[in-house]
């Protein structure tokens, strides 16, 4: 095929796959799947980029990208080697949390809080406050601040959170803080809350911080070697990322504010469904995304999905402007496994892409919701146009194996 116009990309890098959509300026759309890369997202992205079957003559003109490494590593709760620094006497913030106790539960004597985004042994305390106001009711001590930095290095911390009471309304004492980590412990990434959500409310403003505190090494070092990537396939093609709140911005300037990409995947996927949803007449629907990892919903009303500033991810509130989306840890490659109860339990830990599902073959020892389908018929021997081979047997061994820890059969028999 003959042709001389740009061509635009679209690609989604999930837990499991990375897909791909070619678009020509005819309307001509060409798929293609991947399996991700975990190690380093990019790899996969710019593979995926190199094996597109471009037409001859044409041109990538942009790169539009969305992306749930993110989303899918909260959703996991992995938050190793995450520290969080604080105003003496609140080092509890966390634990005390809200008072709000989840629907099903009656009252807080049958709930349990979950385990802190931070545990309390990670939770460092700075002598200093402000009022509400912004004045300075307790100086900030050096010496303390200098003592904190250096047990957050010796501790083995990489990222860190800080908050300080009203560093909404005077953020000196967050900025000098950080001056001291950035010198004491070089190798700390640090989100500051004056930065991330200047706004009151010091436990929605706290996880929020960690949360950018979090995502920053998971997103900005890949995007990076992405944007360096796609310089060497198409120079002149830009590279969007999609924000949580449906909008793009510049690889460039997500490294400023990683949080912005907290649900990049999840957003670009409600948005494609209302779409596609309006093409058909409909402007009132739920959509559903399930990946390897996540699934995503949304309530889309008047054709376009809703905006919040008090989203969630899992069991975390993240104030920052977003589409209103529930995601939780439930997808293709979720985890079963026999919880204290004895009861059997699904998730939220994924088997990825690597080592992925028992069926993949590639060392995976614990059945997934993959392979559960796989037993039951319900998926093909082979995914990814047959990039993927599936092993019936090897499914098979892991789901009976957690059938008889719970004293079930592998299948269902008919009443």
């Amino acid at each position: 095929m003959q042709m001389t116009g740009s061509l635009r990309i679209g690609i989604d890098t999930g837990g499991t796959f990375t897909d791909l959509v070619l678009l020509e300026e005819s309307g001509r759309a060409t798929q293609l799947k991947v399996p991700s890369t975990p190690d380093d997202p990019a790899r996969a992205l710019i593979g995926a980029l190199r094996a597109a079957p471009l037409p001859e003559g044409g041109t990538i003109g942009s790169v539009a990208h969305g992306t749930t490494v993110a989303t899918n590593a909260m959703l996991e709760e992995r938050f190793h080697r995450l520290a969080l620094v604080t105003t003496r006497g609140f080092r509890h913030v966390l634990e005390i949390a809200r008072q709000s106790v989840p629907s099903g539960y009656g009252n807080s004597y049958f709930w349990v809080k979950p385990d802190r985004i931070v545990p309390l042994e990670r939770v460092f305390e700075v002598t200093e406050r402000m009022s509400y106001r912004g004045e300075v009711l307790t100086a900030f001590d050096e010496a303390d601040a200098r003592a904190v930095a250096r047990a957050l290095r010796a501790a083995g911390v990489e990222a860190v959170g800080i908050c300080f009471l009203h560093a909404y309304a005077n953020p000196e004492h967050e900025r000098r803080m950080r001056e001291i980590l950035h010198a004491e412990h070089p190798g700390a990434v640090i989100s500051i809350s004056c930065e991330v959500w200047p706004e009151y409310r010091e436990y929605e403003r706290t996880v929020t911080t960690l949360v950018d505190a979090f995502v920053k090494p998971h997103v900005t070092g890949y995007l990076e070697r992405a944007a360096a990537g796609l310089r060497e396939i198409a120079p002149a093609a830009p590279l969007l990322i999609m924000k949580s709140n449906g909008g793009v911005l510049p690889a460039a300037a997500v490294t400023r504010q990683p949080i912005s990409t907290a649900l990049s995947g999840p957003a670009a996927g409600a948005l494609g469904a209302s779409w596609l949803a309006r093409q058909a007449g409909y402007e009132r629907v739920i959509t559903i995304d399930t990946g390897g990892t996540s699934t995503d919903v949304c309530l889309v009303e008047g054709a376009e999905p809703q905006l919040t500033r008090e989203g969630r991810i899992g069991r975390f509130p993240v104030r920052v402007p977003m589409i209103d989306i529930v995601s939780v840890g439930t997808g293709g490659g979720s985890i079963a496994w026999v919880g204290p109860d004895g009861g059997l339990r699904v998730g939220p830990r994924s088997a990825g892409a690597v080592p992925g599902p028992m069926g993949y073959g590639r060392g995976g020892d614990q059945p997934t919701v993959t392979d559960a389908h796989l037993v039951l018929g319900r998926v093909p021997d082979s995914l990814a146009g047959g990039a993927v081979r599936l092993d019936r047997g090897r499914s098979e061994a892991g789901v009976r194996d957690i059938a008889t820890r719970l004293g079930l059969t592998t299948h269902c028999t008919p009443c």
